[in-house]
């Protein structure tokens, strides 16, 4: 070949190596996308809600008299027995009553004997008419008042000797010390709680569950508890409580649910998740379909999904308008805008456009 005509040959080669590059970047890319088909939601829901952990009794113990705390003798968190002494009062001025009261029992019982000593030597003159019947009515008057104020003495000291028993406090059950609320050498009121005690092995959840829920829990419901605290273990529940009346504070209505089986791990305080399975089944009315949460996006015209639509051997993502209802831990519950069985995308919502040519991502 002639030299003149390499440059048009290059020329030639440089002109197709341009048109294929042209074509190859015309190519179009096609991404994959995560998807799920629409499914009914089932007859039974499962709602999680947040609760506190509590001892099912907790007994808030205070002392009967006021006084200055002389000795405590137990810590938070100490188990205690039953009829164990926790604390005790300065119980000086108490023992001076008693004291006090002993004596006047003790003098009213002689002043009593001496007067019924009288009054039968009194009846025994009169019975022989050896005295007057005014005498024998004023020694037997004598003898019922001294009678009377014996048993009053008593009583007074039987009050006194409470009231010294009432400066010990001691534990009614046993259980574990869950506050200690008072220091020694402090002054306290009657009936200022002074510790509270938790019984042991008995321990529940309080939550509140709002209006739109509370129509369907009932007590006797089973549930399910879990703490954040001890991951992995997950414990059997029953509603025992369920408020008729709402809390103004918290606008919730209060519900109580006692945990079952062993739960030495659980103490008061903790944080907890109750699942309530909730039977949605009505015979008038089809199951709501459900999708995840993730698959719902909302922008200025409210929410939304991304259904895909088959066209040949691809897919196209086209923005369809759901009305939702409650966020279960399935997902969204879907009351308008989508048909079981349709396909939808799960993930990536802000990077699709409507008419967007799609393949369906395969693990």
């Amino acid at each position: 070949m002639h030299k003149a005509n390499y440059p048009f040959l290059f020329l030639i080669l440089l002109i197709l190596l341009s048109c294929g590059g042209q074509e190859e970047a015309k190519k179009e890319v096609i991404r994959p996308v995560m998807y799920q088909k629409v499914v009914p939601g089932g007859g039974t829901q499962r709602r999680t809600f947040s609760g506190t952990a509590i001892s099912g009794t907790e007994t808030r113990l205070s002392f009967k008299v006021a006084g200055t705390v002389e000795s405590l003798r137990v810590k938070v968190g100490q188990e205690v027995r039953k009829n164990q002494l926790l604390a005790t009062l300065d119980d000086g001025d108490f023992q001076l009553e008693y004291e006090r009261a002993d004596a006047s029992v003790k003098n009213a019982d002689a002043q009593e004997k001496q007067a019924k000593s009288s009054f039968e030597r009194v009846r025994a003159l009169y019975e022989n008419g050896n005295t007057s019947l005014s005498d024998y009515e004023s020694a037997k008057a004598a003898f019922e008042s001294a009678k009377a104020n014996e048993s009053s003495a008593k009583k007074a000291r039987k009050l006194a000797r409470a009231q010294l028993d009432y400066t010990k406090l001691n534990a009614p059950v046993k259980g574990k010390v869950a506050t200690v609320d008072v220091e020694v050498n402090e002054n306290v009121n009657a009936g200022s709680q002074i510790l509270m005690l938790s019984s042991e092995g008995d321990l529940e959840v309080n939550l509140g569950l709002p209006e739109s829920f509370i129509s369907n829990v009932n007590v006797r419901d089973g549930v399910d508890v879990s703490f954040s605290a001890l991951s992995n273990q997950l414990f059997g529940g029953v509603v025992s409580e369920v408020s008729f009346s709402i809390n103004p504070q918290t606008s919730t209505y209060p519900v109580v649910v006692k945990i079952e089986g062993d739960v030495s791990d659980v103490r008061p305080g903790m944080a907890a998740s109750v699942t309530f399975k909730i039977n949605t089944s009505d015979p008038n009315q089809p199951d709501l379909l459900l999708v995840p949460s993730q698959a719902v996006g909302e922008d200025e015209d409210g929410n939304f999904v991304f259904t895909l639509e088959a066209d040949d051997d691809i897919y196209v993502a086209k923005r369809r308008t759901v009305n939702i209802g409650n966020l279960t831990t399935s997902g969204f519950e879907i009351i308008d805008g989508l048909d079981e069985g349709e396909l939808i995308a799960t993930a990536g919502l802000q990077t699709l456009l409507d008419g967007m040519k799609v393949r369906l991502y395969q693990n």
